[in-house]
């Protein structure tokens, strides 16, 4: 992080020297124009968070984009990086943490950064253009245009050094959360450049409602994105207090399907859905009879007959939830064979999600192991070795499992990530 700190550090420099000579402009004498910069500061300290990995969208761009038309680009360069310094700083000395600290600066650069490239488009655009109220829309977004790519870039590509996930599910993960309110974001930049440039500042905090009515929107929706999550908790600590090797065994299961999947080439969305599928695959057991799932001895033919009714009734205790609807089929199916003699459709191998195939060979393993495991035992069934169990899933192959997810599950176990 040191290193690409050095890096944006140095580019800033850079471009910030480029917008000086560019750019040089002579601070007006009106000062009603410093309600930009405290208008971006307000903006700075709202921002919304739109995912548990900490994505954050703050509102900052429509003043610094304001301030480029009412003093110069270079106003607009300085109030960015102050800004994100000074929210920063607020919230590392929260935090405590000498991350805090490092983000901190890192934020400033990319502002810095960002504002002049915006900068300079703008500059490039009125030499073309000339200034005049006419131009100063097609100006505007010029600099918005430029800000945000950059912006947008540098974030995705930190995010992607932090997060470890492949560069393009970053950057198409990014571009879904910024896309949808970038429209809007412009127009309200549009608004304030051109009150901006006529010197009607006093107006321009009226752009405020339309920036909170976006806030709410974005929050609104990352609270619905909360909720998805805390539903999951809800119902696998159901499952605990029902059934306590459930708990430990989807633990398990789900951890090691996602690492399944993303060798199988599953996206890391993708992947991560698994998991959460792998979570939620046996919560139709909710529905069945407990005396059945405790019962010390194999199950008579009516008793299983019941047993299984359990993916079917997962299903439907998730369907009315929309998070959870694209995972459906994969907890439908899980117990699906490539033979074709599975439950509940009896479906044949191209039929049958690979995202069930997963959870199938994992859900298998921890089967036949699983009572090697403290509290995780089940009394009817003597575990299994490693390299038993194994041999059971290739044993099994093209018939129970399918044979490329056995391969793949394989592969994890015997490094040791299971």
């Amino acid at each position: 992080m040191r290193q690409a700190l050095a890096w944006l550090c140095l580019i800033g420099l850079v471009l910030i020297s480029l917008v000086v000579y560019f750019g040089r402009d002579i601070l007006p004498p009106d000062f009603g124009w410093l309600v930009l910069p405290a208008l971006a500061l307000f903006a700075e300290f709202i921002p919304v968070e739109l995912s548990r990995r900490g994505v954050r969208v703050a509102f900052t761009l429509p003043f610094v984009a304001g301030l480029a038309f009412a003093v110069g680009p270079m106003a607009a360069v300085i109030t960015d990086a102050l800004v994100t310094v000074i929210a920063g700083y607020m919230m590392a000395r929260r935090r405590r943490s000498r991350s805090a600290i490092i983000w901190l600066e890192i934020n400033a650069c990319v502002g810095a950064i960002s504002a002049s490239v915006g900068s300079l488009v703008k500059l490039g655009v009125d030499a073309w253009l000339g200034r005049s109220v006419s131009t100063v829309a097609a100006s505007c977004v010029a600099f918005m245009l430029g800000y945000g790519a950059v912006n947008f870039l540098l974030v995705t590509y930190l995010d992607w050094r932090v997060s470890g996930r492949r560069w393009e599910e970053n950057l198409v993960g990014a571009l879904k959360l910024t896309s949808k309110s970038f429209a809007l974001y412009t127009l309200v930049g549009m608004a304030v450049s051109i009150l901006a440039y006529q010197g009607r500042f006093y107006y321009i905090p009226l752009t405020l409602v339309p920036v909170l009515a976006l806030r709410t929107a974005l929050q609104y929706q990352a609270k619905m994105f909360e909720h998805y999550y805390e539903t999951i908790t809800a119902l696998t600590l159901m499952l605990q207090r029902a059934h306590p090797y459930t708990h430990g065994h989807l633990e398990r299961v789900s951890r090691t399907a996602e690492e399944v999947a993303r060798r199988l080439g599953l996206s890391s969305n993708r992947a991560r859905m698994v998991r959460e599928a792998a979570v939620l695959h046996d919560i139709g057991k909710i529905a069945v009879d407990e005396q059945l799932l405790d019962k010390p001895g194999r199950l008579t033919d009516e008793e299983m007959d019941h047993v299984r009714q359990h993916a079917k009734w997962g299903a439907e205790i998730l369907a009315p939830v929309h998070g959870f609807r694209e995972m459906l089929p994969w907890i439908l199916h899980h117990h699906e064979r490539p033979d074709g003699r599975g439950y509940p459709d009896g479906l044949g191998d191209p039929e049958i999600p690979i995202e069930s195939k997963i959870i199938a060979v994992v859900d298998a393993y921890d089967a036949m192991t699983g009572s090697e495991i403290p509290g995780a035992s089940r009394s009817y069934r003597e575990p299994m070795t490693v390299q038993q169990a194994l041999d059971e899933l290739e044993r099994c192959a093209d018939t129970q499992f399918d044979r490329g997810v056995v391969r793949a599950f394989r592969n994890v176990v015997m490094e040791g990530r299971y």
